[in-house]
């Protein structure tokens, strides 16, 4: 029994939802069968963990039946009544939370019932309760909307105080609801179409981005922050960058917890994208970013992608906040999903903390205990093992690794080929940097050391920072 729908149900209330749950299966407007309730009184006995050697239908069907011989049919018909009541309940429970719009419902419920003192009384109530939302995102807009629609349809029933205001009105604010939807959405396939290669139909977006080209959109935030986000998506300019964030810090409390989120994630690529052209400084301000989600509880404890947990980690240790690394190493560790990737995110940030630091050996050590699935992590332990080698030395292993990296890229056929490109660019060049490093070359004349100079510099990646890396160790010849 343990593995059917309604014990999986069953595992997700919350306690207090159990005994709310009790009082609505034994209300007999809901339930008349008394087995249904007698079969939950048995069963939430052993919430939350629903044993299964307890939990065997055997055993509850005696429990319902004493005198009866077991009948998995019976069993399965209450079992399925019960379920289909906790899908209710569920119903219930997300209507509660709907909050205004239930209060709108009702409106329109007193409206068809030409009840009129009733409908003014809650409309002067709704109103009020909509003048002091901060928060104007779409779900504020398409509130307001819900109940322009009714003002219109019932002030024009009763004839009492119907304009052709009343229309006007309705017709602004379902274009301001559908400015925000829209431009949420043209946003986001914007940011998917340029950091994940995603192609969509965006239909009207040429004639949208014409018509809001000089809107300010100051009382309806949502769209002023889609807008700017479009701009960054777009053009990817500082200035663009630097305005969302003014913007963000303007309209803190009118915008959403989606917003905010969006905003930050669409920071953090600009971050990334300008740290990958070698721009460095874009550092502090990648930490900053993914500090305010943790600070913001955007990003909880209790979950979190072992990527996002390693880039998190990684960016503090980059701008030299190891005390704040370890702190959120300490804090989100165990929600570190799936499971199975744990132990190689937690060796691989300590790997990387150690490699930041210069203690070579034993970021070696770290890495070489990761066996990542994905890709794009074995990339980063393969390249950072690589600049170990080489910062020890070690000609003949750092040799050997560029070879074992350079067939590994041949090999994955995951990763795009710009990054590739980048990935080769790097090899090649370290490869000679090793040559002349081991033969200890001087003369800043060298020819190769002239020709390598210039082939760093032309580089058009610094992926995981090896250009810069690069630079740093091309200077340090002449020490």
């Amino acid at each position: 029994m343990v593995n059917t729908k309604l014990i999986t149900l069953l595992k997700t209330l919350s306690k207090s939802e159990t005994v709310k749950f009790k009082d609505f299966v034994s209300s007999p407007f809901f339930n008349k069968n008394q087995s249904v309730i007698k079969l939950y009184e048995e069963v939430i006995k052993f919430y939350p963990l629903f044993d299964p050697e307890q939990c065997k239908e055997e055993i509850i069907f005696k429990k319902l039946f004493e005198k009866e011989k077991y009948n998995y049919f019976k069993l399965k018909n209450i079992i399925s009544d019960l379920y289909q009541l906790s899908l209710t309940f569920l119903k219930l429970t997300a209507n509660e939370k709907k909050g205004i719009e239930n209060d709108i419902n009702l409106l329109n419920e007193l409206h068809e019932r030409k009840l009129e003192n009733q409908y003014i009384q809650k409309e002067k109530q709704i109103n009020k309760h909509l003048e002091g939302i901060k928060v104007r995102d779409e779900f504020y807009y398409r509130s307001l909307y819900e109940m322009a629609r009714v003002n219109t349809s019932h002030y024009k029933f009763i004839k009492s105080g119907y304009t052709f205001n009343l229309i006007q009105n309705e017709f602004d604010i379902y274009l301001q609801y559908t400015l925000i939807v829209l431009l949420r959405n043209y946003s986001k396939m914007l940011t998917h179409k340029n950091h994940g290669n995603i192609e969509f139909n965006m239909e009207m977006f040429e004639n949208i981005l014409e018509y809001i080209k000089d809107k300010e959109f100051e009382n309806n935030p949502s769209s002023r922050i889609y807008k700017q986000i479009i701009a960054v998506e777009l053009f990817k300019e500082e200035k663009d960058y630097r305005h969302l964030l003014e913007l963000k810090e303007r309209y803190i409390e009118n915008l959403s917890m989606e917003d905010l989120y969006y905003i930050l994630l669409v920071a953090n690529s600009f971050a990334v994208y300008r740290i990958k052209l070698g721009d460095e400084a874009f550092c502090r301000d990648r930490f900053g970013i993914l500090k305010e989600m943790i600070d913001r509880n955007i990003q909880k404890p209790g979950y979190i992608l072992f990527v996002n947990f390693i880039n998190t980690y990684t960016s503090a240790c980059l701008v030299g906040e190891y005390a704040w690394a370890e702190d959120f190493l300490k804090n989100f560790q165990s929600g570190i999903s799936p499971a199975e990737e744990f132990n190689n995110t937690i060796y691989f940030c300590k790997g990387y903390q150690a490699f930041r630091k210069k203690e070579y050996e034993k970021a070696l050590e770290y890495f070489s205990k990761t066996n990542f699935k994905l890709f794009l992590i074995k990339v980063m332990v393969k390249s950072y093992s690589v600049r170990i080698y080489y910062e020890m030395s070690l000609y003949e292993q750092a040799y050997s690794a560029i070879d074992a990296f350079r067939h590994y890229l041949k090999s994955e056929k995951l990763i795009a080929e710009e990054q590739k490109n980048a990935h080769y660019e790097f090899l090649r060049n370290v490869n000679e940097l090793t040559k002349l490093k081991e033969e200890d070359i001087k003369n800043k004349n060298d020819v190769r050391l002239v020709m390598l100079k210039k082939q760093i510099k032309e580089m058009q990646s610094n992926l995981l920072g090896v250009k810069n890396w690069l630079i740093e160790k091309y200077e340090d010849f002449f020490k």
